[in-house]
């Protein structure tokens, strides 16, 4: 509106007027952007982009981290790369036009609202606006242009609020809030709707599940998983909702289930080598990646990975650093070992 609109060409010409009202109204009117879709719409994704997983922050006994390390799947390796500006565990981490962002968590002495992103082409992370709650073990998503963040802890109770972010403009905006309170839940999207996972009420640790429908702005439930899960791992592929580890309330749980959207159930899943909770659960190119967390006695570095098809899980190179409430995410980059390199240089 400061730039684009401006242009005498812009203004005269009758074509050109009509794609920047359709932008005007894709900025403006976040909550219509499904009903906008089309060519002009879809974020473009240039030859060369490799998906990887990024872990972020968590702790372990004696420090909360601020550093950060990238796993490249094609060869199985670990990089360092730059540090958050703030120190935090219990965070929530997406993925959403070409950067990372991450939101709330726990510094060691109180609950954030801040946030910040990441741009892996120069290898810094900036301050975003925010949140207008404090939020730490929140649950975080992101859908059709949007980051969406619901749940958690604020430092005094467990969250059943809503709040939505837009990158487009910077602004957080309210959302309805769920039915239950959920400390420590996760979200995941399948087929245009968002899902929220397990948790702590408070006073029960949850097996209930319930999704929002972002069109329509409504939470519905969706049939319990068949064991209570607090802390979980999850993610979504190939029409199936997986849930992975977490803690009943008793120990911490290594068992997974997935939600078959056709026949509206929940079915087991092999188990994980290892026992986990406060871990991550990320998808890349069909196969899912469970990182760090903590087994009820120590935290984790070790790394596994689910293939759907053969419902295996098998051990890959593990992390530098242990962490248990870890944050983590994928994204499509340029050659990101090689920009690394040539950032720690200059």
């Amino acid at each position: 509106m400061s730039c684009v609109e401006s242009e005498a060409l812009m203004r005269d010409d009758s074509e050109c007027k009509e794609l920047l009202l359709e932008a005007m109204k894709y900025h403006l009117l976040p909550e219509q952007r499904s009903l906008m879709g089309s060519q002009r719409t879809q974020e473009r994704r240039p030859e060369g982009m490799k998906p990887y997983v990024f872990a972020v922050g968590g702790g372990s006994l004696f420090a909360i981290h601020n550093e950060c390390e990238v796993y490249n799947p094609r060869c199985n390796s670990w990089s360092p790369v730059a540090p958050m500006l703030w120190r935090r565990s219990r965070s929530g981490v997406t993925s959403l036009h070409k950067q990372l962002y991450v939101v709330g968590g726990y510094d060691g002495v109180s609950d954030l609202a801040t946030a910040e992103s990441y741009n892996p082409l120069t290898n810094k992370w900036s301050n975003i606006t925010p949140m207008g709650t404090k939020r730490s073990c929140l649950g975080i998503c992101s859908y059709d242009g949007l980051i969406f963040v619901c749940g958690g802890y604020d430092g005094a109770s467990c969250l059943s609020s809503m709040e939505r972010y837009d990158p487009l403009t910077g602004i957080w905006s309210s959302c309805p809030a769920m039915s239950t309170r959920r400390r420590y839940c996760r979200l995941a999207v399948l087929e245009n709707q968002i899902y929220s996972l397990g948790g702590f009420d408070s006073t029960n640790y949850q097996s209930s599940v319930e999704r929002f429908d972002p069109r329509v702005g409504r939470w519905q439930p969706v049939p319990s998983m068949t064991a209570r899960r607090s802390s979980c791992g999850v993610a979504s592929t190939d029409g199936h909702l997986y849930c992975i580890g977490g803690n009943d309330g008793t120990m911490c749980m290594s068992s997974g289930e997935r939600f078959n959207l056709r026949r509206n159930c929940w079915e087991p899943i092999a188990a994980m080598h290892s026992r986990r909770s406060t871990h991550e659960v990320v998808e890349v190119e069909g196969v899912l990646f469970a990182l760090g967390g903590n087994d009820g006695s120590s935290s984790l570095n070790s790394v596994e990975r689910y293939d759907p098809r053969l419902n295996k899980w098998s051990v890959v190179n593990a992390m530098v650093a242990r962490r248990s409430s870890v944050g983590a995410a994928v994204l499509d980059c340029f050659h990101l070992e090689r920009g690394l390199v040539q950032t720690t240089n200059l």
